[in-house]
C-alpha cells in the first residue's frame, strides 16, 4: 500500500520546478550606462522566453523589408547583398540556462551565427516586478543594460 502511495505521490509532483525567470519577455532596451547611447535602434524587437531550464531569444529590426520572390529575383548583386545584410540584423540563439545569485548563464545551443554554439554567456541579471535587467561589461569596461517587460507567466 506505501508502495501505492508513494508513487502516486511522485506522480503528482511538478516534474520541473518552476525557475522566477521563467516566462515571456519583450524587449525595451539596450543601454551602455556610460554612454547613454544604444547599439542598436530604438525601436528594434526582441522576445525572450524561459522555462523548464531552457532559453529562447531573438532580437530585430522591424522594418526589414519584404520583397517578393520576384522583387528579390529583380535586384542587382549590391541590393540584394544589402537586402539580404538586413535579413541578418539578428540576433538569436537559444539553449540550457542556470542561475547562481545574480548571476545568470546561457548556455548557446543553437544560435544564428554558428561560432557561438556551444559558448557561454556569463551575465548578471535583476527582477523588479515584471521588469527583467540582464547586464554585461566588455572588455573596455562599458557596462550595457538590456531591459525586458515580462508579458507572460
Amino acid at each position: 500500500m506505501y508502495r501505492y502511495l508513494a508513487l502516486l505521490i511522485a506522480c503528482a509532483a511538478p516534474a520541473v520546478i518552476a525557475h522566477e525567470l521563467d516566462g515571456a519577455y519583450e524587449r525595451v532596451s539596450l543601454t551602455n550606462t556610460r554612454t547613454g547611447d544604444s547599439p542598436e535602434a530604438a525601436n528594434r524587437q526582441g522576445l525572450l522566453i524561459f522555462g523548464s531550464g531552457h532559453y529562447a531569444m531573438m532580437t530585430q529590426n522591424p522594418e526589414r523589408r519584404v520583397l517578393s520572390r520576384q522583387e528579390l529575383a529583380a535586384l542587382g548583386p549590391d541590393e540584394e547583398l544589402e537586402f539580404r545584410r538586413e535579413w541578418l540584423d539578428i540576433n538569436a540563439h537559444s539553449g540550457r540556462f542556470e542561475t547562481d545569485g545574480e548571476k545568470l548563464t546561457w548556455y548557446r545551443e543553437i544560435s544564428e551565427d554558428p561560432r557561438e554554439v556551444g559558448t557561454t554567456s556569463n551575465l548578471n541579471y535583476a527582477i523588479d516586478g515584471d521588469t527583467l535587467t540582464i547586464w554585461f561589461t566588455l572588455p573596455n569596461g562599458d557596462r550595457y543594460d538590456w531591459v525586458w517587460i515580462r508579458v507572460a507567466e
